[in-house]
């Protein structure tokens, strides 16, 4: 395993982190039952991943209250990431809401820190910027709990150019974690040269596009969660068919060189030298181990070219 340093932090990190997204289960995804998802998170943590993200909307608490537990021997070797500013009433989509005031902050932290079982957060991470909230409220409040040991370092997740520099100007964040996998290069046109010049990490979430990079699935495929749902990303419609076709071309190239399809993704975020880590969400030990596969192993001038041809920026 390979680790990187999180912006100007000391947090050593994996390049490839455990994304605690679907372990979560419901309403997002669905999983293979607590004692899987457990082992899942144990076979990542032996074979070298550090890194634990996760989000108090993730299962609407079960995420964090699950790595807390199947952690808590090895606290203090491990990297907990965590957000705010998503907050709920009922546990629904529908019920969801952007809220990163101090009030909601200050009683997001303690909720956490109670899931998780822990004395302290490593990266505390805003979810998705509020508007209605002013930044400068939302990163002192930040700094604040900082102060008082219960947050190590601070990022934002999801977050512009421009609402980076406005949050910056009230203090530093050491990571962004945008979406970013070869069916989503938005971040090149901007975002990772800003995230460079202030020393900024990129911790990427969705690097196999939600599933879509693994090439299990084809154009006419119909998903019944909440990729269905057309809440976020391009899951339907003729872009999705053109992206499908660019994974078909890709799981040729990967079954070339004994490679998955997925595998040729994962390499291809890590070895941007602008990442610090991907993180990847799984189900059961066995995706565990075909991610770590990606690494210790580099795609020749040719074959990245050619990943670049199919998968352009500039579309």
């Amino acid at each position: 395993m390979e680790y990187r340093m999180l912006g100007d932090s000391d947090l050593n990190v994996s390049v490839i982190g455990f994304g605690a997204w679907g372990i979560g289960g419901s309403p997002f995804w669905s999983n293979e039952g607590e004692a899987v998802s457990a082992r899942a998170i144990m076979k990542a943590y032996d074979l070298g991943v550090n890194f634990f993200d996760t989000a108090p909307v993730y299962g609407f608490g079960h995420s964090e209250e699950l790595l807390g537990k199947t952690l808590k021997p090895f606290r203090d070797k491990v990297v907990y990431a965590t957000k705010c500013g998503l907050r709920w009433g009922k546990k629904s989509l529908g019920s969801i809401t952007k809220n990163a005031t101090r009030r909601s902050i200050l009683e997001e932290i303690d909720q956490s820190l109670k899931r998780l079982d822990t004395d302290y957060i490593d990266l505390y991470q805003v979810h998705w910027p509020d508007i209605e909230t002013s930044q400068e409220e939302t990163m002192e409040t930040l700094l604040e709990i900082q102060e008082q040991g219960k947050v190590k370092v601070i990022g934002v997740s999801n977050y512009s150019v421009e609402q980076m520099e406005t949050i910056m100007k009230s203090g530093k964040i050491e990571s962004l974690q945008p979406d970013y996998s070869l069916l989503n290069r938005s971040i090149e046109k901007g975002v990772v040269s800003y995230c460079e010049r202030n020393k900024i990490g990129i911790i990427a979430y969705s690097p196999l596009a939600s599933g879509l990079l693994t090439g299990k699935y084809d154009k006419n495929v119909k998903f019944s969660d909440w990729r269905g749902k057309g809440i976020i990303g391009c899951f339907s419609g003729s872009q999705f068919e053109k992206n499908m076709e660019k994974v078909a071309r890709l799981k040729v190239m990967g079954k070339s060189i004994g490679k998955t399809c997925g595998q040729m993704a994962i390499n291809w975020v890590v070895s941007q030298s602008h990442l610090t880590t991907a993180l990847l969400g799984v189900k059961n030990e066995q995706q565990v181990e075909e991610n770590i596969e990606a690494l210790g192993w580099k795609l020749d001038p040719e074959q990245r070219e050619e990943i670049n041809c199919i998968f352009s920026v500039d579309e």
